[in-house]
């Protein structure tokens, strides 16, 4: 399973909100993660009240089985030489971590500890490294067939009263969910966009719903 943690944010608007900030992604359990990683989305804190985001400079580990992918993400691409060797040296370490599908145990000391099989750490695929999201996301780009690549669909109306946003919201979600897909919401005060992402299969199915007949 993917592995994250609760944070808390304050936001310049004064209001205090929570977020997940993930250390290691398995879209192999939580296939809707590869989407929000492709929108440039994941670590990413937006605030309920004013829209205001905030992304969370963190490093963590994308895992793919179905393509054979595994890779370490440190999120700056100007990291310098010195970072990027230090970030070698600890891979086999992480590599270890990051690669076992056993449920891990916490120790005495409030740490974790990680088993393998033999089997397991033969079939796990080579560990790659890269830096910046989008060097990430060229790497999963280069391994999906085209019609898993992200796709996106805008749905928009110009109503100002939040009754009827909210009901939008609440249609906009509803067809998210029965598709498969991802929202973002973009709040102005002259137009409410709700986006919707995800695997660009799934976002045709939904445009031919919701245009029968074109």
């Amino acid at each position: 399973m993917s592995r994250s943690t609760t944070q808390t944010f304050t936001c310049p608007c004064g209001e205090v909100f929570t977020s997940s900030l993930y250390e290691y992604v398995n879209v192999a359990h939580d296939p809707q993660l590869r989407y929000i990683v492709l929108a440039g989305l994941l670590n990413v804190s937006t605030c309920p009240i004013c829209g205001r985001r905030v992304a969370i400079a963190s490093p963590f580990i994308y895992s793919d089985p179905t393509y054979d992918l595994l890779a370490y993400v440190h999120p700056r691409s100007d990291a310098p030489e010195e970072a990027r060797m230090l970030i070698l040296e600890r891979l086999r370490s992480v590599y270890m971590d990051a690669a076992s599908i056993q449920e891990q145990q916490k120790d005495g000391n409030g740490g974790h500890t990680v088993s393998l099989t033999p089997r397991e750490a033969e079939e796990m695929p080579p560990l790659q490294v890269v830096f910046g999201l989008d060097q990430l996301t060229a790497l999963i780009n280069g391994v999906l067939p085209p019609e898993e690549r992200i796709g996106r669909l805008a749905l928009s109306t110009r109503s100002r009263d939040e009754a009827e946003r909210g009901q939008f919201m609440h249609i906009a979600r509803k067809l998210a969910t029965e598709m498969g897909c991802n929202i973002e919401v973009e709040d102005m005060p002259d137009e409410y966009t709700v986006w919707l992402y995800g695997a660009r299969r799934r976002i045709g199915a939904l445009m031919r719903e919701l245009t029968p007949g074109v």
